[in-house]
This record gives structure tokens, sequence and C-alpha cells, in this order.
């Protein structure tokens, strides 16, 4: 009951307030993100699923990580890698944004120790994937950018690091069966340059010379993927 009333007391300064000051985090390169990683506690997903629940992911998240909104993520079937980088990243101010939903993450993130992002980890990593969209048609040219990438620009095929079917690999996400909103306001984000957390800025990188018409496509396509693990 006290870390219900903990999460709650969290939630409602961050919607109401903005973030402090911010953290003073270096930049992840390779090496110190697979040290940090390899660092973490081994997670454990009963525990996981009593935090999801005491610091109230399920509000915004789903019971099991399944998204109840287009405002907000789907975290079911998400490598545990990178729920721990995105959490550390929300804690040490690598993602730092200003609207109300981040606040309540950064918050949320401070007020966990490693064990418990572990655990929270694993307990999303343990629930299947959903489809969010229905099926449609895939373009040629998405498909080809999906699975060939496109040498004029320098771009490589997302299957590359995000695998032939979305599955995600260690700290690279899994984004079939993704929101498809929140996909391209990340895209956006990283595209931007508002969003720099991730590892040499690949996907500020990658999502330079995409047309804002790729970037729903892709976000069509992959929230109608079905992954396989």
């Amino acid at each position: 009951m006290t870390a219900l009333i903990s999460a709650t007391l969290l939630a409602t300064a961050a919607i109401s307030g903005v973030h402090g000051e911010k953290p003073h985090a270096s930049s992840w390169s390779n090496f110190s993100l697979e040290n940090k990683i390899k660092a973490m506690p081994t997670g454990d997903t009963l525990r996981g699923q009593e935090v999801h629940e005491q610091m109230m992911c399920n509000a915004c998240h789903g019971e099991k990580g399944e998204s109840s909104s287009r405002n907000y993520a789907s975290l079911n079937a998400q490598t545990p890698e990178y729920t721990m980088k995105m959490m550390l990243d929300y804690q040490d101010g690598r993602r730092w944004e200003t609207f109300k939903q981040a606040n309540i993450m950064v918050k949320i993130a401070q007020a966990m120790d490693n064990q418990q992002i572990a655990d929270v980890a694993a307990f999303y990593a343990s629930n299947p994937a959903t489809v969010w969209n229905e099926p449609k048609p895939v373009d040629a040219k998405i498909d080809r950018l999906v699975r060939k990438g496109d040498a004029s620009r320098m771009l490589v095929p997302c299957a590359s690091c995000h695998g032939a079917h979305g599955e995600g690999k260690d700290i690279t996400p899994a984004i079939s069966g993704q929101v498809p909103e929140y996909f391209v306001r990340t895209m956006q984000a990283y595209k931007a340059k508002h969003r720099l957390n991730d590892v040499h800025e690949g996907m500020a990188q990658f999502t330079h010379d995409l047309t804002d018409a790729e970037i729903q496509a892709l976000a069509d396509y992959y929230a109608s993927l079905t992954r396989r693990q």
C-alpha cells in the first residue's frame, strides 16, 4: 500500500510540474552501455509484475504492457535490455523531454532501483506481443526499405538491427506490434534531434532523410506485423 501511495504521489507531482535540474549523464558508447546492462541484476518476472502494478505502470501501459491508448508505447515482449536502457535513460537524464508523459517517466525511473528496473523489464519481456493494426498490403518501396535499405541515401535496412520480424535483439528494441502513433512520434523526435539517447545518434542518422510518408508507412507496417521470437 505504501508503494502504491508513493507512486500515486509521484505521478501527481509529475503531471502538475516539470523536471527539476537535468542530471549530467555521459552519452552511451557501445562499450559503456554493454557493460552497464551486464552489471544489472537478474530480473524476476513475478516481482516485476508487482513493480508494474505498484508503480502504476498499468495505468498507461496496460495490464501486461500492452498499450491501452494510442498515446503510450506498448512494452509487452520488449527485450529486457532495451527496457532497462530506457529506464536508465530517464533516470540519468539522457531522455529529458518536457511533455507530461515524460515527466511521469522521469519521476518513476528516479524512484526505482536497479533491481526493480530489471524485474519490470523481465515482466514485460515475458508477455506475448500484440498486433495493433490489421495487416495491410505493403508498398514495395517500404518492403525494400525494411529488408534492403536504400543505398542511395546510405540507409541500412531496418531488419539489420530490429530483426526480420521486428523482434529486436538485446538493446535494439522490438518494434513489431508497436502503437503506430508512438512509432511516428519517436521517429520524428530522432529526425529533429529532439531525442538523442541512441548510441552514436544512429537513429538520427537513419531518420534524417526519411519522408513523413515513409515514417507513417513504416509505423503502419510494424503495427500490423506478427512477431516471431
